[in-house]
């Protein structure tokens, strides 16, 4: 019996891997909605566009998210911003992100924690990270 609980440990202390362009997809919707709600909030017409290049995941922890596997992501990343006078570098910017696995493996999603609204309570709302060529079930 202890030796199958000492197995099990080991297995969950396994780090998973994830591909970066995922990380880098799941940072760039996350910027978005930032982006978004200042772009709402200032009443901006235009928004700079901008690449999420060189991610690296420092750390990896899973964590289950609304019953479903998922994974706290810590990490730095570089931000490109395209700019009317010229391109901005921000190299090793950090990251602390959360992704959620589906049942059928095949997508993964952002997930949030907090209020959902004003006055709502804290819950997980999760993104679809939609993969290059994901045209939906």
């Amino acid at each position: 019996m202890s030796l199958f609980v000492v197995m099990l440990a080991a297995c969950a202390a396994v780090p998973v891997f994830f591909d970066t362009d995922l990380v880098a997809d799941a940072i760039s919707l996350q910027l978005e909605q930032t982006q978004a709600q200042l772009s709402s909030q200032l009443r901006l017409s235009q928004t700079p566009t901008w690449r999420v290049e060189q991610v690296r995941v420092t750390d990896n922890a899973p964590v289950m998210i609304q019953d479903l596997p998922g994974y706290h992501l810590q990490g730095t990343y570089r931000l490109s911003i395209d700019l009317p006078r010229g391109t901005v570098t921000r190299p090793k910017q950090p990251f602390d992100l959360y992704l959620q696995g589906q049942k059928e493996g095949k997508t993964w999603r952002l997930a949030r924690y907090g209020p959902s609204q004003v006055g709502a309570e804290a819950d997980w709302t999760t993104y679809l990270i939609t993969p290059e060529g994901y045209y939906g079930d």
